[in-house]
């Protein structure tokens, strides 16, 4: 059993990505470039979106799978300009990503170019995020679109994204301007959070991440990314696994939010009644001041019901 932590949450940092605008600098997140005139077509037959609609000055983000239904990645779709997508997704293997497209590229008008390393990305998180926008880089953002703008003699790209339930703003630009631009935000109020505070935040909030509630272990439904999910569309990779997962009733796991008096681990298992519960895919160590510690699980469906009570390695989880 762990031994419970002082060191409690922000209530700042987490107001400005409840209330306000929260600004977070990725240390690693893939950003490729996707260019060509069948690379929106081929996204579009690839992943679990309709993407064909997203038009230029639009984005929309998508889940690609394996041939097993089980999540490759998932990442927002940046329709930036005629044939030219931006790629981002929140994992930091870009190769993952370019390997898994690239598998699929037989005769297409489509090219990846992985831009990780030379361009960097900034999250404004929380409602005031594309007023905060507007008032420091003048671009009016409406949901779901993109822009590219000129910024301190280099070019930046923003992408507003519904996707998470949240606000939130997506600013891609050279590693030489990151730190004008996030100096520029917080002038215009954005408040910089820390990763403990934001991973914090994403857990109260159910917010599936990277190699953590989704991934090659879990399939798009029990992971939270029903929402990336168009059921009318046509095929894609692992369309038929999925299908038969949720017309079927197959889907064994569900995300859930979990409370406990000491902070959990990541990779703990769960049971309950002497029984395989599930797995905790995130946990943060910080206090949410009232003595409870926050963690993000794939439950299994018998252990699903609000207050359920249990075991990971010792500590009581409460399912929330």
């Amino acid at each position: 059993m762990q031994s419970r932590t002082s060191v409690k949450a922000d209530q700042t940092q987490l107001s400005a990505l409840e209330t306000g605008c929260g600004l977070i600098e990725w240390s690693g997140s893939t950003i490729v470039e996707h260019s060509g005139a069948d690379a929106l077509d081929l996204l579009n037959r690839l992943t679990t979106k309709e993407l064909l609609s997203v038009r230029v000055g639009h984005s929309r983000r998508s889940v690609l799978t394996s041939d097993r239904g089980r999540v490759v990645d998932a990442f927002l779709v940046a329709h930036v300009a005629d044939n030219k997508l931006l790629l981002v997704s929140d994992s930091p293997n870009s190769e993952r990503l370019i390997s898994a497209i690239d598998y699929y590229t037989i005769i297409e008008d489509a090219e990846l170019e992985d831009k990780t390393e030379s361009m960097l990305r900034l999250s404004l998180v929380g409602p005031t995020s594309r007023d905060v926008v507007e008032s420091t880089l003048g671009v009016t953002l409406e949901s779901d679109t993109t822009s590219t703008i000129e910024f301190d003699g280099g070019s930046v790209v923003l992408v507003s994204d519904t996707s998470r339930g949240v606000e939130w703003v997506d600013v891609i630009s050279a590693s030489s301007s990151t730190s004008t631009i996030s100096n520029a935000v917080t002038q215009n109020g954005a408040i910089s959070v820390d990763q403990e505070n934001f991973e914090h935040f994403r857990i109260s909030t159910g917010i599936p991440g990277s190699d953590k509630e989704y991934g090659e272990h879990s399939n798009p439904i029990e992971a939270g990314l029903l929402d990336l999910i168009d059921w009318d569309k046509g095929c894609y990779v692992g369309q038929e696994v999925i299908a038969r997962l949720d017309a079927y009733d197959k889907v064994q796991r569900n995300l859930k939010i979990l409370k406990s008096d000491s902070p959990l681990e990541p990779g703990s298992k769960l049971s309950g009644d002497s029984k395989p519960a599930g797995l905790v895919t995130s946990a943060s160590p910080l206090d949410t001041g009232n003595g409870e510690f926050l963690s993000l699980a794939l439950v299994r469906k018998a252990f699903l019901e609000t207050a359920t009570e249990l075991d990971a390695d010792g500590v009581t989880a409460t399912v929330s």
